[in-house]
């Protein structure tokens, strides 16, 4: 069997499902739409940057839509990895980026209805011991800012596209590994939110720690509705801004 067979095989056995109690319960029973589907490499190959991407196949009516995707891994030294909050306004429930894990484990995704409270994913990563120590370059600090957004140059209304968003933004966590533990020798830096807006409407935002990866390139959807100005603001912890702005101009 080769490697790739092998890989395949293994995502399918790693993945599991629960879900959780329901806020209310005169809520309507949940089908498995509302579970989230997680994409998640066995094998990292880099700690530093694990390829990550999730999604809920689930309508995104304004009354009933998924609400957020929260990632965390608990065996990490930085657990809480991201939180996607979505709207209608993205058609679609899903994201992708890529974070660090120290040791690697059991990755958990809390989705959220707005009608059906929260469902739970689990999958299983398996990284080299390290990436979450990150000691911090010299010249972090100087190599910030330049967001950029890109989209599909076709773009047609009523379709769900791809946004890809990017900041160069070193970061690193602090922490190192001395004697098989992370300690702490040095504060945080990272981004920490990103929020995405088309023209006045508030779309989406993304609540991250310094578990994400440096440089955050992080795709997710947007539902095209017609023209107007796709706007990205990113800040760090530290409060700097860094802002993108690309016009959609569907096709007639």
């Amino acid at each position: 069997m080769n490697r790739r067979k092998f890989l395949t095989g293994s995502l399918i056995a790693g993945l599991s499902s629960v879900v959780l109690p329901p806020e209310s319960q005169g809520q309507a029973k949940p089908d498995k739409a509302h579970f989230p589907q997680v994409d998640l490499p066995l094998l990292g190959d880099d700690p530093a940057a694990v390829p990550f991407q999730v999604s809920v196949d689930h309508p995104m009516e304004p009354d009933h839509f998924i609400r957020s995707l929260e990632v965390r891994l608990d065996t990490d030294p930085v657990p809480y990895k991201g939180k996607f909050v979505f709207t209608p306004a993205n058609g679609r429930a899903w994201v992708a980026f890529q974070f660090r894990s120290g040791i690697g484990g059991v990755v958990k995704v809390v989705g959220e209805c707005t009608r059906h409270g929260r469902f739970v994913a689990t999958r299983e990563v398996r990284v080299a011991e390290g990436g979450c120590a990150t000691a911090p370059d010299k010249s972090a600090r100087e190599r910030i800012g330049n967001a950029v957004i890109r989209l599909p140059r076709l773009l047609r209304v009523g379709e769900v596209v791809e946004v890809r968003t990017k900041v160069d933004h070193n970061s690193y966590t602090g922490l190192a590994l001395k004697g098989g533990k992370f300690v702490r020798e040095l504060p945080e830096f990272y981004v920490k939110q990103m929020l995405v807006f088309l023209d006045s409407q508030k779309v989406s935002e993304f609540e991250m720690t310094s578990a994400v990866s440096p440089n955050p390139l992080i795709r997710f959807p947007l539902k095209v509705t017609g023209a107007g100005t796709l706007r990205v603001v990113y800040t760090n912890n530290e409060g700097q801004r860094w802002e993108a702005a690309q016009a959609i101009r569907p096709q007639t």
